[in-house]
């Protein structure tokens, strides 16, 4: 049987609910969220909980071909040689598999705050060539969106295109003292001076647990 969540907070459900309109509907939409927001543990919870989903995460040192080359991977074309393959071929196989699935996908993309305006540049053709069966979360910290709005000002390539296919943005929450003192309690904390006085100034959940880790001798 699949565990459930340690703990609920906001930013779990509007990941859940996220996750499940953007499959649904195959928006494509950018998760906004400081470091520590719980975004890893909120994808892990529902890739694992629902089919036709592909999640992969951005590394700054890839080139656009890298890129699409990973995301071949994960589209289920393990151990193919690119090498041979030119942009466009490995582009139209990402799109057909996606097509080809029955069902409506959904593929996270994470750390999308790494990517530069380059690397971005082909994101509104896989876009395009998925609209139909695709959706598609890019999640990043905040400056993801500013960087965004930036690039798209200067018209620098494929940007202002790649911004008008983004139907919205959605930016996570810092932890409420109600979610810190649930979560204290949940964890065997349950004095609320220590809580007020060791817990309430932490504004994320990953230093929230690890002060609670801290805090038992962990």
């Amino acid at each position: 049987m699949k565990s459930e969540p340690l703990f609920r907070t906001r930013n779990f459900d509007v990941i859940q609910e996220l996750c499940s309109k953007v499959q649904e509907k195959s928006q494509m939409v950018g998760l906004l969220g400081y470091p520590g927001a719980g975004k890893t543990e909120a994808f892990k919870y529902y890739l694992s909980r629902n089919d036709n989903t592909a999640y992969m995460w951005f590394q700054k040192t890839m080139n656009p071909k890298e890129f699409y080359t990973k995301l071949l991977s994960v589209c289920g074309y393990e151990n193919t040689s690119t090498k041979e393959l030119s942009f466009h071929t490995i582009m139209e196989m990402i799109a057909l598999r996606f097509r080809s699935t029955k069902g409506k996908q959904l593929l996270i993309i994470d750390e999308a705050g790494k990517f530069n305006s380059q690397q971005l540049e082909y994101i509104h053709e896989l876009r395009d060539l998925t609209r139909e069966s695709l959706g598609i979360i890019l999640s990043g910290p905040e400056y993801f969106h500013d960087n965004l709005m930036k690039w798209k000002s200067l018209g620098l390539v494929g940007i202002p295109e790649l911004e008008s296919r983004i139907t919205s943005y959605v930016w996570l929450e810092r932890p409420l003292r109600r979610e810190i003192k649930a979560i204290c309690n949940h964890h065997g904390i349950l004095d609320t001076r220590i809580i007020k006085s060791q817990f309430y100034g932490i504004d994320n959940f990953r230093d929230l647990m690890h002060e609670i880790r801290a805090f038992w001798g962990h």
